[in-house]
């Protein structure tokens, strides 16, 4: 035994069995003086002890000269005790070789991208809880990485939808829209559509607009199968929209008289007679609606017969076919035979009526000697026609004693004509008449042309 070994191990260590921990000093080798509480392993895993002189503590370890408390942390470990196995360890924990350092803990050694233990999994990790994230990442996921988000609800704006812990625009077509109907692989963006093919999710938008890039109700070459030929909106606008009508196809699609013209492609009505040109029945723009006829044309737009002035409908009353108190709507309906004859909107007891023949003034013959001054149906200027009493009697009754009706059960009702009576006129019973106040009033000849009793012919 060399002079280090009796003056370390005796003089310092005294009885082989206390080892060399001392009160106050030991020296492991010749000449080295550690602190009394660090042992010859620490001092050399520490660096007090140079490399020559831990090969000879290594050799007092080996032959058992130094207990192993004394020789613990030789090669790394620095005398801490171990929490558990190092994952680096190749033997029991307070083995003498291949310890790499203090112990950290079951996941051993973490470092900085990994900093936390995860004690179930046995793995170093980025995060435990969201606690442990923040910034752009806030979110810890299940395999402990600070992620963006976990879920959508995460995310906001365009990117709302969670892919791989990453707030993105989609991740398939499905979340997307028709304005941006598909889902861009290299950003996860939603995009702009190229063909029919990107808007099958939406049967209602079957077309793209390669303008605009977004699915639409159509394009004119589908025009049939998008909007539907024969529904309320079969053509496809310049915008891609089911629409009533366009411009070009206005003669197909407008064909009300009362919404011939396409505009904005919808239809509407006219205001020039071209816009009616294609209703060969209602050729005429007036009031807002084709019509029929003018009064100008009549002749030649109703076959003979008048054109209504206010309906522009042909009627079924040849042109001058009315007589004197005869119904009309049209000043074209009366007779010029016995002077100017126009069309004159007439009342009875103050209830209007329509239309009837009058002679114009100014000489009034009996029975129409009452002046009634309007303008015509047709609008003639106002001047004074020949009429009747209204307030007393109706045209249709003066026309019933005209022509000598009779009411065989004696029922005024039977003379259909308002102010009419049944009565004998002229010796003759159950005829129509109508009451008077002057002879002047009734028939001018023959036996209905008295007024007695308050009626003519009595």
């Amino acid at each position: 035994m060399n002079a280090w070994t009796r003056f370390g191990f005796v003089a310092l260590c005294g009885v082989l069995g206390v080892g060399c921990l001392s009160e106050t000093r030991y020296v492991c080798p010749p000449g080295s003086d550690v602190t009394a509480s660090t042992r010859c392993g620490v001092a050399c895993a520490s660096g007090e002890l140079s490399a020559s002189v831990c090969d000879e503590v290594r050799a007092a370890c080996a032959d058992g000269r130094l207990t192993a408390i004394d020789c613990a942390g030789i090669d790394g470990d620095l005398g801490v005790q171990d929490m558990g196995t190092d994952q680096a360890d190749v033997g029991p924990d307070m083995d003498v070789t291949a310890d790499t350092g203090v112990d950290q803990g079951p996941c051993g050694a973490c470092g900085v991208d990994a900093p936390l233990c995860n004690t179930a999994t046995m793995q170093c990790v980025e995060c435990l809880g969201v606690g442990d994230c923040g910034g752009d990442t806030p979110q810890c996921n299940a395999a402990g990485e600070c992620v963006e988000c976990l879920s959508g609800a995460h995310c906001s704006g365009d990117t709302l939808v969670c892919s791989n812990g990453r707030c993105v625009g989609c991740e398939d077509a499905g979340d997307c829209t028709a304005a941006e109907p598909v889902c861009q692989p290299a950003g996860q963006t939603c995009g702009n559509c190229v063909d029919r093919a990107d808007c099958l999710n939406y049967p209602t938008l079957p077309s793209c607009n390669l303008g605009t890039g977004a699915c639409v109700a159509c394009d004119e070459e589908n025009e049939s199968a998008d909007c539907g030929e024969g529904s309320p909106t079969p053509r496809c606008s310049a915008s891609r929209q089911c629409v009533q009508c366009r411009v070009n196809t206005s003669n197909l699609d407008c064909r009300s008289t009362t919404a011939s013209q396409c505009v904005s492609n919808s239809c509407a009505s006219c205001t020039t007679n071209a816009h009616c040109a294609h209703l060969t029945n209602t050729p005429y723009c007036f009031n807002s609606a084709c019509r029929a006829c003018t009064p100008t044309s009549e002749d030649d737009d109703c076959n003979g017969n008048t054109c209504n002035p206010v309906t522009r409908a042909c009627t079924n009353t040849a042109i001058g076919s009315q007589g004197v108190c005869e119904s009309c709507v049209s000043d074209s309906d009366c007779s010029q035979a016995d002077g100017t004859s126009r069309c004159i909107r007439m009342n009875y007891m103050g209830t209007l009526r329509g239309g009837y023949c009058l002679l114009q003034g100014p000489t009034c013959d009996r029975p129409f000697g009452v002046f009634i001054n309007q303008q015509s149906l047709s609008g003639a200027a106002a001047t004074n026609y020949c009429g009747i009493d209204q307030s007393a009697v109706s045209c249709e009754a003066v026309r019933a004693l005209q022509v000598s009706r009779t009411c065989p059960s004696g029922n005024a009702n039977e003379c259909m004509a308002d102010g009419a009576l049944c009565a004998m006129v002229g010796g003759l019973s159950n005829r129509c008449t109508y009451p008077c106040s002057s002879p002047d009033e009734c028939l001018p000849t023959g036996p209905a042309s008295s007024c007695g009793a308050g009626r003519c012919g009595s």
